[in-house]
């Protein structure tokens, strides 16, 4: 193996070894991966922030009042988000947003209809996205892109992607889970069967990705 696929990994196994102490793990993924997996996609506007179920700080909630600004995702579960729910403590996944500032908000719905969010899921000022990424929102690309599959790439030797798959290369090619296909890209359908990277950036993050090692 070599030293930069070496040095990758021991970064990777670092971090989650980091994750495992600070009591909270989430694997880098495309924002894609995140969309798909969620209940619920908003932009929406922080009114409040709460503590609730206090007893004990590190298994306390907190409550945040929400505008809703726009729903993606999760019409036929819950029409409007007027509360979302996260730990207290980021050892538990909590999330920290701030009053008067507009986000991206992925989570997921339980049993009494209640958003819970953490910090495994895509959650973002809606200012620090790009335009690519918010019009990918508002068409609606990334949700149509679901039935595909996004498969993280850790070495340059990663398979070239079957027919449904995307290869998400980021991590090899720019050492940083929130590079170009991240930023830019979505993995759609091109016809009925295959799989392809759709947006700016696309062709430059899988050019010369797929070649045995020596």
């Amino acid at each position: 193996m070599n030293t930069r696929v070496t040095g990758l990994l021991l970064s990777i196994l670092t971090l989650r070894l980091q994750e495992v102490v600070n009591g909270c793990s989430c694997l880098p993924v495309h924002p894609q991966i995140v969309f798909c997996n969620s209940d619920i996609v908003i932009r929406a506007l922080v009114i409040s922030k709460k503590l609730i179920s206090s007893d004990n700080m590190e298994l306390g909630t907190i409550q945040y009042a929400v505008k809703q600004e726009k729903m993606y995702k999760g019409f036929e579960k819950k029409k409007l988000v007027e509360y979302v729910y996260t730990a207290s403590s980021s050892a538990a996944c909590g999330v920290e947003l701030n009053t008067n500032v507009q986000y991206l908000i992925t989570g997921q719905i339980d049993i009494q209809g209640k958003v819970h969010i953490g910090l495994c899921n895509w959650i973002v000022p809606w200012g620090d996205l790009t335009s690519l990424q918010k019009r990918h929102l508002k068409w609606n690309k990334y949700e149509t892109g679901c039935s595909c599959q996004i498969v993280t790439c850790l070495s340059l030797s990663c398979s070239p992607p079957a027919k449904n798959q995307c290869a998400w290369t980021d991590l090899v090619t720019e050492k940083s889970p929130a590079g170009s296909q991240a930023k830019y890209s979505v993995c759609t359908k091109e016809g009925y069967d295959s799989c392809h990277w759709y947006g700016e950036g696309s062709a430059s993050a899988n050019e010369n990705i797929y070649y045995s090692e020596p």
